[in-house]
């Protein structure tokens, strides 16, 4: 466990913060992600039968070069490898970061984070608009700055 002391409190963390970091910068590509809101005269082509490409076409062009998104799967990886209490911390982190809790108040976020019904944090994170700003700044606010690589 890491410990800072800002002021006269200590806050520990059971995530590295350097790889909480890195799960910022990977979960970055989900901002931003679906929030243009549909105009009422934009058109939606509801005919597939009129597409260029037949779904044969498609699906054959998609075997021979399939997307490969390496940063969905080392966010995905990362995610997964971090033991049930980094992910409580990485939740409450997110908490933190969102304004649902101060950093003076971390331990009834991260109480709040063990006592959350257990989902997939990684999905909650993809979903998240903003979810890479919310981890940065409850670290920051908690007195852990970026790595030098990322600042």
């Amino acid at each position: 466990m890491k410990k800072v002391i800002q002021g006269d409190r200590a806050f520990d963390l059971t995530i590295d913060p350097e790889v909480a970091y890195r799960i910022a910068v990977l979960a970055q590509s989900y901002q931003g992600e679906g929030i243009m809101p549909m105009e009422e005269d934009d058109v939606v082509d509801s005919d597939i039968g009129d597409d260029p490409i037949t779904d044969v076409e498609a699906i054959a062009d998609e075997a021979e070069n399939p997307h490969e998104d390496v940063s969905d799967d080392e966010l995905e990886g990362l995610i997964r490898g971090l033991n049930v209490d980094a992910k409580h911390d990485l939740l409450a982190l997110i908490w933190v970061g969102r304004g649902d809790y101060e950093a003076r108040d971390w331990a009834s976020a991260r109480r709040a984070a063990r006592e959350a019904e257990p989902f997939d944090v990684t999905d909650y994170l993809e979903e998240l608009q903003m979810g890479s700003d919310y981890i940065e700044n409850a670290l920051e606010s908690l007195g852990y700055s970026p790595p030098d690589e990322l600042s």
